[in-house]
């Protein structure tokens, strides 16, 4: 696995994977930032309304130890908007790595594997259709949750549960439908369940790295990416 995290590290600093990299941050950049600039109040006012009733009163007082609640429940929204405003912004990065997974998976092929033979299935228009069955289940997940989310300390955890099944589902048939047939993928994800968690937790750490995360969905693209055609070429 550290061989694994050290070729991806080194491939991920290539001069055409940072090429590769520059229009989906400029793209992610653009677009969340005038989301939060025009829009960060509406989402904070959602936030609010979906805050226990009791909390919602104590937000309406005036009192001194009222306004010392308020300081603190107030905080705690923000910090559920940056959470939320990361993971809408991962969200982004993986559908824009739609597009250029294909290209990745070619650029690691003629770079390390030229004598595995790749024999992939779908295309673009599957992986985005994977993607919207992925970004449903993602949203129901999300909204079963949200009594989690006002729990101290589990309220956080609870924002990335759906997250991280969503990224390992999406990544994960994104670039396999890249290197397998479609048997040999199901047959994949049957045999290398545990192996599969871990490399995708590995690769979802860096997703949580303020500012890193902007641009780390390519690195995360070429981690997952080496580590399934590890498993072709073991087959």
């Amino acid at each position: 696995m550290l061989s694994i995290l050290k070729k991806s590290w080194e491939d991920f600093f290539s001069f055409k994977m940072i090429a590769l990299n520059l229009l989906p941050i400029l793209i992610g950049v653009m677009l969340w930032g005038v989301i939060l600039f025009y829009f960060h109040e509406t989402i904070f006012g959602w936030l609010e309304h979906l805050l226990p009733l009791s909390w919602q009163n104590l937000l309406q007082n005036q009192g001194f130890f009222a306004q010392i609640g308020n300081f603190f429940i107030k905080l705690f929204l923000y910090i559920l908007l940056i959470f939320f405003i990361i993971i809408l912004t991962l969200i982004g990065n993986i559908f824009i790595s739609i597009f250029y997974t294909p290209l990745v998976v070619t650029y690691l092929h003629k770079k390390y594997y030229l004598d595995t033979q790749l024999h992939s299935f779908g295309g673009i228009s599957s992986s985005i259709t994977h993607f919207s069955k992925s970004f449903a289940r993602f949203i129901l997940f999300t909204l079963i949750l949200v009594p989690l989310y006002f729990i101290p300390l589990i309220g956080i955890f609870a924002i990335l549960i759906p997250h991280f099944f969503f990224f390992k589902s999406t990544m994960i048939f994104d670039i396999g439908s890249s290197i397998f047939a479609k048997s040999d993928y199901q047959s994949v994800l049957s045999n290398h369940k545990s192996k599969l968690y871990q490399i995708t937790i590995i690769a979802y750490v860096f997703s949580l790295i303020p500012i890193f995360n902007l641009f780390a969905t390519l690195l995360q693209t070429i981690l997952i990416a080496h580590y399934l055609f590890k498993i072709k070429d073991d087959q």
